[in-house]
């Protein structure tokens, strides 16, 4: 046979499992991104609308372009050992045994097919597809649309095969429509968006809080005990202004005895009425009934909770049913959006993490573990507590003094300031890695702050 048309027959093959390959990587892409093929296929083009169509039968369609790359690589191998080899094989005797010749043969035409196949046949089509999938599902998914519904019953029975046999051992793979990404694969996506520069670092990082949202718990967001403002149910009108006054916080727990008891909520704007004429005032008048969630619930179903009910604030209760801190919607927004200073919140502001010279770190003791893990690239165990205050409660067994220190997991903490029985401020002492040398030499970000309510 001549040899031209041999070599155009091999090119063709490879040719056609490029095609496939293209294909199958530009439906692919193409399926997260829909929006390009959507406004062209409302403007009346054609090959995008099939495109689409190919698309919402995604499985259908990659189906046909594995079939149609398989047979490919089959003929590519047939023409090779039928076509070419022969080539190889003397026509009258030789000096060399024959299964030298033909051996060498196969060996270098084995080599020269494999490249070409990898090199034109894979790499290069899903390089281009990757890069533009709009553009080429648009031109690729006409003939491979064409050429699955001819060849459709062949495919269908192959897949049922393939399913049956995948069922022998109780494995049932989603289908190609089905398939989503979990958070942690959302965040990945993310962050190397972010890296390329096609997201902003201020929007990353709010996608971030939302999709953290499932796995934060309200313990983790809350205002601690400690720092409540409350009032006492019996109290005189004169002592709650005075309160509100010096808080700085619209809305206020209401309880009998003590904080485990919270019997209301009482809105500082309801206050204003009893300005205005001589009227008998208990809270009993004006308080709302609170609303109380466990510690560990999920902050985006307290979020869509407080929605339901119309609320600002939820009472967080331990296991025992005793009151462990309060949280608002502000909180549930810093969550997201990071920490929101308003008027009353600025004298706290100044609690700041800082860098010294040395490298170590002054930290406010509220300080989440999770934002010190994120930020410095650490590992440290959150366990029973959600600060750093806790974590060295926890290491010390004991309520510290100032100038105590600690080693947990390889880092130092030693207590600079205590407020009562509060670990107020830490010096942390960070191993010597490139991360988070660099985060400490740089950082400027300011610390957890006391909240308003």
């Amino acid at each position: 046979m001549d040899v031209l048309l041999i070599i155009c027959a091999i090119l063709a093959l490879v040719g056609l499992h490029a095609f496939f390959i293209a294909a199958e990587f530009a439906l692919l892409g193409a399926r997260t991104r829909t929006t390009p093929l959507e406004i062209r296929a409302k403007d009346g083009d054609r090959k995008a609308q099939v495109a689409l169509a190919a698309i919402e039968q995604l499985e259908k369609y990659l189906a046909g372009t594995q079939f149609g790359a398989t047979i490919a690589s089959l003929a590519l191998g047939w023409v090779s050992a039928v076509m070419v080899l022969p080539l190889f094989v003397p026509a009258r005797p030789v000096a060399v045994s024959f299964w030298s010749v033909y051996g060498l043969g196969a060996v270098v035409i084995f080599t020269c097919l494999v490249c070409l196949h990898v090199v034109l046949g894979k790499i290069v089509p899903k390089s281009v597809a990757i890069l533009s999938p709009e553009q080429l599902s648009s031109w690729l998914a006409p003939p491979l649309v064409f050429f699955t519904s001819l060849c459709w019953p062949l495919i269908a029975l192959l897949q049922r095969g393939a399913s049956g046999f995948l069922s022998l051992f109780a494995i049932y793979p989603p289908a190609y429509t089905e398939h989503i990404h979990d958070p942690e694969e959302l965040l990945r996506l993310l962050s190397e968006s972010r890296e390329h520069g096609l997201v902003e670092e201020a929007d990353a990082e709010m996608i971030a809080g939302v999709l953290d949202l499932s796995s934060t718990s309200v313990r983790q967001a809350m205002t601690p005990r400690t720092e409540i403002h409350a009032v006492e149910r019996q109290w005189p009108l004169e002592k709650i202004i005075e309160t509100v006054r010096s808080s700085g916080v619209s809305r206020l727990p209401v309880y009998d005895e003590d904080l485990d008891h919270v019997v209301g909520i009482l809105l500082a704007k309801d206050l204003l009425n009893f300005f205005e004429e001589p009227t008998v005032f208990h809270t009993d008048l004006v308080m709302r009934e609170p609303l109380f969630t466990p510690a560990t619930t999920p902050v985006d179903d307290l979020m869509q909770e407080l929605r339901q009910r119309n609320a600002h604030l939820a009472i967080v209760i331990d296991e025992f049913g005793g009151t462990l801190g309060l949280i608002t919607l502000e909180d549930l927004l810093e969550e997201i959006v990071g920490e929101i200073f308003d008027e009353f919140d600025q004298a706290s502001a100044t609690e700041t993490v800082q860098a010294t010279a040395d490298g170590r770190l002054h930290v406010p003791g509220d300080l989440p573990i999770q934002e010190l893990n994120e930020r410095y690239q650490l590992h440290l165990s959150a366990g029973d507590y959600v600060t750093v205050a806790g974590l060295v409660l926890a290491a010390l067994g004991h309520v510290p003094t100032a100038g105590q220190s600690v080693e947990v997991d390889g880092i130092t903490f030693r207590v600079i300031a205590m407020e009562r029985q509060r670990i107020e401020r830490l010096e942390i002492s960070l191993p010597l890695t490139d991360g988070n040398h660099e985060s400490a030499a740089s950082d400027t970000t300011e610390g957890r702050a006391k909240r308003g309510v």
